[in-house]
C-alpha cells in the first residue's frame, strides 16, 4: 500500500503525543522501521505489530487535530519545533539512550554545542552563599566562552542563567514543563533574556504543566547538553543528584563545590561526592582547565 506523504513535524509530534514524553518505547518500536513515517502509517493503519494492546489502544485515542494543534500553537507563540532527524538536532542529545523525539525551542539550537558547556546545578532553597559562588562560577565559565546550561528553577539555577547574560555569554535553560506555561511562576521576562542570549528549550508541549515526573527526566538533558556538571549545593536527598547520575552515565565530568558547613544537613550530598570521587572545585579555572 502507498504511503502517505506526511509532513515531517507532525509525524514526529503526532509520534510523541501517541508514545508520550520521554519516549523510550517509541525508540524501541521505531528500531523496526526505516522512518518515522512508516511507522505512523502503520499505526493509523492498524498494521503495527510492535506494539503492546495499551499501546495501540493509547494511539488509537490520539487524533490529527493533536498534532495540527500544537503547530499552530507553536507558530503563534514564535515556538520552533524540532525532529529528531533534523541536522540541526543537537549531536550530544542523539547519544542518550532515550533522546528526545521532538524538542521545542525559542533562540538558537545551536548555541550548547558551538564550544563547550557546563551545567550548573544546585538547590532552589539555596543559601546566600552558593548563589554568590553560582553566580562567580557562572559568571566566569560564560566570559570565558563556555556556555552555562542549567534548568531555570528558583535557587541556583536561576542565578546561574542570570550570571552568564550578564557577563555577555551564553546560556542554555531546559524546562521540565512546556515553554509557553508560567513555571517557574513569573519567569516570563528572564525566559525571554534567556532566549536572546542563548536558548530555552523543552520537550514537552507549549503548554505542557510540569508534572513531578517530569524533573527527573530533565535533568538528563541537563547533563546531556554539558561537557561536565558543577554542583553548588546539593543537601540530603537532593534533586541534584538525579542530574550527577545521569551525568556519570554519560561519562560527563562532576565538579563539586567544597560544603560550606560540613554540619549542615543542606550541604551534606557535596562531601559525599567529594569522597566517591567527584572533582573539588575552588576557582573557576579548574573547569576551564579540565573540559577547555
Amino acid at each position: 500500500m502507498e504511503q502517505k506523504q506526511w509532513d515531517n513535524e507532525f509525524v514526529w509530534i503526532m509520534l510523541s503525543v501517541m508514545f508520550s514524553s520521554p519516549n523510550r518505547r517509541l525508540w524501541e518500536v521505531l528500531s523496526y522501521y526505516e522512518s518515522a513515517a512508516e511507522l505512523y502509517d502503520d499505526i493509523i493503519h492498524s498494521r503495527c505489530g510492535f506494539m503492546s494492546d495499551e499501546e495501540i489502544a493509547r494511539a488509537n485515542a490520539c487524533n490529527e487535530n493533536q498534532g495540527l494543534a500544537i503547530l499552530r500553537s507553536c507558530k503563534a507563540k514564535g515556538i520552533s519545533v524540532l525532529c529528531y532527524d533534523d541536522g540541526r538536532y543537537p549531536k550530544k542529545l542523539k547519544k542518550l539512550a532515550c533522546p528526545p523525539a521532538v524538542i521545542y525551542y525559542v533562540g538558537d539550537i545551536g548555541v550548547p554545542e558551538r564550544g563547550r558547556s557546563v551545567a550548573v546545578i544546585g538547590a532552589r532553597k539555596a543559601s546566600d552563599y552558593s548563589l554568590r559562588v553560582a553566580a562567580k562560577f557562572s559568571y566566569a565559565l560564560a566570559a570565558k566562552g563556555l556556555c552555562v546550561i542549567s534548568g531555570l528553577a528558583d535557587g541556583i539555577d536561576q542565578q546561574a542563567h542570570i550570571s552568564a547574560i550578564e557577563a555577555g555569554g551564553t546560556t542554555c535553560a531546559v524546562l521540565g514543563c512546556g515553554i509557553d506555561y508560567d513555571y517557574p511562576h513569573n519567569s516570563a521576562a528572564l525566559k525571554a533574556e534567556i532566549a536572546k542570549h542563548g536558548v530555552v528549550i523543552s520537550e514537552y508541549y507549549p503548554l505542557s504543566r510540569p508534572a513531578k515526573e517530569n524533573f527527573p527526566e530533565r535533568n538528563r538533558l541537563v547533563s546531556g547538553l554539558s561537557d561536565g556538571v558543577l554542583v553548588v549545593q546539593a543537601g540530603e536527598r537532593s534533586g541534584t543528584l538525579n542530574t550527577v547520575n545521569h551525568a556519570l552515565e554519560q561519562s560527563k565530568e562532576v565538579f563539586v563545590i567544597p560544603a560550606h558547613d560540613i554540619l549542615s544537613p543542606d550541604y551534606i550530598s557535596q562531601s559525599e561526592l567529594i569522597r566517591d570521587g567527584a572533582n573539588e572545585v575552588y576557582l573557576p579555572e579548574q573547569i576551564i582547565r579540565s573540559i577547555g
